[in-house]
């Protein structure tokens, strides 16, 4: 598949191919969808961002070779929240932006899911937003630790590192749960 994804990209590259580009946006769509929403109060904004993040993606991919569509799309995604709340901070002041990226206040609202996956849910909000970010990237999404590498512009070693430490803080914090 990783090589279909190469051939997609080259041909949105080369040709504008806007079939090819819809190709990658059907296969991508729902896991960007996801990795924003985790970060973002509200539905709606999180769909005008994964737009923003496919918008940004097909500027790119047409000006230049993209190797890694996926890596490409994170990281897209990780900047345009940044801008989303930098933005927000600027109009609502840093007290109310605060409450807003409140991990537990975006969680509870977005995800209305059964009662394990909320359990689950309510330890992810507890870990730092790296340690989310790993996991996340790795089990929900499967992605490879090279493709998180790049997505995060980090290391091989670092995301494995990474997702070590998240593994184990998710861990302690299961353990806590259960030990009440």
């Amino acid at each position: 598949m990783r090589h279909r994804h190469k051939f997609l990209l080259f041909r949105v590259y080369r040709f504008r191919d806007t079939e090819a580009y819809g190709q990658l946006y059907d296969f991508y769509v729902i896991k960007i969808r996801r990795f924003i929403s985790f970060r973002i109060p509200s539905s709606e904004e999180a769909e005008e961002l994964t737009s923003e993040v496919f918008l940004r993606g097909w500027e790119y991919a047409t000006a230049s070779i993209v190797k890694n569509p996926g890596a490409l799309f994170y990281r897209i995604a990780k900047y345009v929240v940044a801008d989303f709340y930098r933005s927000r901070m600027q109009e609502t002041g840093l007290d109310e932006a605060a409450e807003i990226a409140s991990p537990e206040k975006l969680i509870s609202e977005k995800l209305e899911i059964k009662d394990d996956s909320q359990r689950l849910i309510s330890q992810l909000k507890n870990l730092k937003e790296e340690y989310r970010d790993v996991l996340v990237m790795k089990y929900l999404d499967e992605m490879s630790i090279g493709e998180i590498a790049e997505s995060l512009e980090k290391t091989s070693n670092n995301v494995r590192v990474l997702l070590h430490r998240a593994k184990n803080a998710l861990k302690e914090i299961t353990s806590d749960e259960y030990n009440k």
